[in-house]
């Protein structure tokens, strides 16, 4: 995935850089911006939970409900699609 691909992706989502973070499971928004600032590599997990919160309407929603809620973990919104085999 490319800089500019997580960043639109981001936008499209209409995410801060603080709440992606605590999404993909880093520490601040600042990592998330060094990433889309081609200053970091782009996690291989950040392109699979983008794809899958594209793909899929449920798992989009659940995704975003549990950012909105500020959980502080990978979203146990996405965590059954990840292990029930879709």
């Amino acid at each position: 995935m490319k800089a500019s691909e997580l960043k639109k992706a981001r936008a499209a989502l209409g995410l801060s850089a603080a709440k992606f973070a605590t999404l993909t499971g880093v520490k601040s928004g600042r990592t998330v911006r060094r990433w889309e600032a081609s200053d970091r590599d782009i996690p291989g997990s950040v392109p699979i939970i983008l794809m899958l919160v594209r793909s899929s309407p449920e798992a989009r929603e659940a995704w975003l409900q549990d950012i909105r809620g500020n959980n502080l973990k990978l979203s146990r919104g996405i965590k059954p699609w990840l292990t029930d085999g879709r």
